[in-house]
């Protein structure tokens, strides 16, 4: 197994819409964390402290990780209710902010593509989110092929540890 994350530190950020993919995005989680460690893995849910700014936070995690994990589903680019309009294109949507933060610091993203999902097209993308489309994904489907889909996902992500 790789070294342990210094304090403060997560390796993997995953970058999901917990409408879109929290379920796959879970049990991602857990693998990774079974295999990494519990401080390895930075998930919103469990690494946000209480009363910080969000968007502050996410773009410091993103900062200190070594890869980031974007979990694309069918849902993705979900529109907002109430203004019409896909929150991707919403500069200070959560998924947009850690995307762009890692894409600024040069952080390897990996696709990953669950429920079916392709690879997002440049055109779709917003202008800061573009190389997105050009990046190697790795599909993630359910089982019986998802231990399998893991396994070549978490030796792409061991790579990538070893690199930095």
């Amino acid at each position: 197994h790789e070294r342990p994350a210094a304090p403060g530190t997560s390796r993997v950020f995953l970058s999901y819409r917990r409408e879109d993919s929290a379920y796959v995005t879970d049990r991602i989680s857990e693998r990774l964390m079974e295999r990494f460690g519990r401080d390895a893995v930075f998930k919103d849910v469990d690494s946000i402290p209480l009363g910080q700014d969000f968007r502050k936070h996410l773009r410091e995690a993103v900062g200190r990780c070594d890869v980031l994990l974007a979990v694309i589903g069918r849902d993705w680019f979900a529109v907002d209710p109430a203004t019409g309009k896909r929150r991707i294109d919403d500069p200070p949507d959560f998924l947009r902010i850690e995307v762009e933060s890692a894409l600024e610091r040069d952080i390897p993203v990996i696709p990953v593509l669950v429920q079916g999902a392709p690879v997002p097209e440049e055109q779709q993308l917003p202008e800061s989110l573009r190389p997105l489309a050009y990046r190697n994904a790795q599909p993630v489907r359910p089982d019986p092929d998802f231990k399998n889909d893991l396994n070549r996902l978490m030796q792409g992500i061991e790579a990538q540890l070893k690199r930095s």
